[in-house]
């Protein structure tokens, strides 16, 4: 792969060679023109997160892991560091996603797979840190037995059918399953509750 000469058509070839210069680090420089050519996104977020690359382009030869987001999520205590914690794997995340789709590593229904459970462990995660941000306030919602009312987060489209693509948007409804209280020390009832945090994970 990396002893592979593309030639590329010349407007490509200037803002690729831009882009090298800016690098300015010549350690996988043929398979990065050749990323960075098919993707803006990935010279984007290679500019970004260089040193990361540098220490993890080795795993790329495996498919990624989505189960790692969860320990990550889970040791930030606040909203906004749980949200740039989510952008930054996000973007490398799908840097390996598009590593591995353009040098022929992976097969549609690996990439197809990877990219729903980066969107299904996020939506998990960030729901997560959005209960954590109104546990304080609110607590939970608890029904007549006292047993906690979860929220319900259903995919539809490409992502409840495992077929997310790099441009897909997803398409969620939002339930809970029964009525209740709050039993923080604000009361709320669940449709308040659950409009609250449904706004905090789309965010």
């Amino acid at each position: 792969m990396g002893g592979e000469k593309h030639t590329l058509p010349p407007v490509l070839e200037d803002i690729v060679s831009r882009w090298v210069d800016r690098y300015g680090d010549r350690a996988h420089v043929a398979e990065l023109e050749r990323l960075v050519a098919c993707s803006e996104f990935a010279g984007a977020t290679l500019l970004r997160n260089k040193q990361w690359f540098l220490d993890n382009v080795r795993a790329f030869a495996d498919p990624p892991d989505a189960a790692l987001l969860d320990r990550q999520v889970a040791e930030v205590d606040n909203l906004a560091d749980a949200k740039a914690l989510l952008r930054r794997f996000r973007n490398r995340f799908m840097l390996h996603v598009l590593w591995r789709e353009v040098f022929g590593l992976a097969d549609l229904d690996e990439t197809l797979g990877s990219l729903t459970a980066l969107a299904d462990r996020s939506l998990d995660a960030a729901t997560r840190a959005a209960e954590r941000e109104l546990a304080p306030r609110f607590g939970v919602v608890r029904n007549d037995d006292g047993a906690k009312v979860p929220l319900v987060v259903l995919g539809m489209g490409k992502l409840g059918g495992f077929e997310l693509n790099f441009s897909s948007d997803i398409d969620l409804i939002f339930l809970y399953p029964e009525d209740g209280v709050t039993d923080g020390p604000r009361q709320a009832s669940a449709q308040e509750y659950f409009g609250r945090l449904t706004r905090l994970v789309i965010a």
